[in-house]
């Protein structure tokens, strides 16, 4: 069984909330135990005995209509409930994705909001990008630019260039703190090494900002 990011979540990459050049992947689940490559009715008798990683990945099985299960949103997320309640990042990370968009659910980014941050506080870097992300936009939470950042450091921390891109702008427009134009070219820097494409503009611009404060110096 594939412990990754499901199909019908997928079509949700680069779509989810609002900030430019925002891609999301949930990190995959490396949970491992006795119920984790079940198949067919002995994953759904595991799930239904309350095996969080049973539950999981019925949940991706719905999810992606694949092992015999038709392809059904409201299923999937019913079963990333269950398998989030009892603590499963990934699937708190899906359950919080089918809040935001409505797969399977009613749209509560309140909820969407609620089940990023019990991923984040697990380390998932994606949840905590997104959960920055609500907190920038007020999106589910009241806004506040010091939780956003709290959560940006702690995704770029781990290497997320969208993260380190953010990082970048907060510190270059001076957004919740004061503008640091060194540190925004450090984080932009960490995020052009990944071939983060806005972060190399941004590079390219504070260059010719540069250039242009000199020639008006000189």
């Amino acid at each position: 069984m594939r412990h990754a990011f499901p199909a019908l979540f997928a079509l949700l990459l680069g779509t989810s909330l609002n900030l430019a050049a925002a891609e999301f992947e949930a990190n995959p689940c490396d949970l491992q135990d006795a119920y984790s490559n079940l198949e067919g009715q002995e994953m759904v008798e595991a799930a239904e005995d309350g095996h969080v990683s049973a539950q999981y990945n019925l949940g991706l099985s719905y999810d992606e209509g694949n092992d015999g299960f038709e392809q059904d949103a409201a299923k999937a997320a019913e079963w990333y409930a269950k398998a989030a309640e009892q603590g499963h990042a990934c699937a708190q990370y899906n359950l919080a994705v089918g809040y935001e968009r409505g797969l399977g659910l009613d749209v509560d980014l309140g909820q969407a909001a609620y089940w990023y941050q019990q991923a984040a506080k697990q380390g998932d870097s994606d949840a905590q990008y997104n959960l920055a992300v609500c907190y920038e936009e007020g999106s589910g939470v009241e806004q506040d630019y010091s939780q956003a950042l709290y959560w940006y450091r702690k995704s770029a921390a781990q290497g997320d260039a969208d993260a380190q891109f953010e990082l970048g702008n907060f510190y270059r427009v001076g957004k919740g703190l004061a503008s640091d134009l060194k540190q925004a070219r450090q984080w932009y820097s960490k995020a052009a090494e990944q071939d983060h494409e806005g972060a190399a503009t941004a590079l390219e611009e504070l260059d010719e900002e540069d250039e242009d404060g000199d020639a008006q110096e000189s």
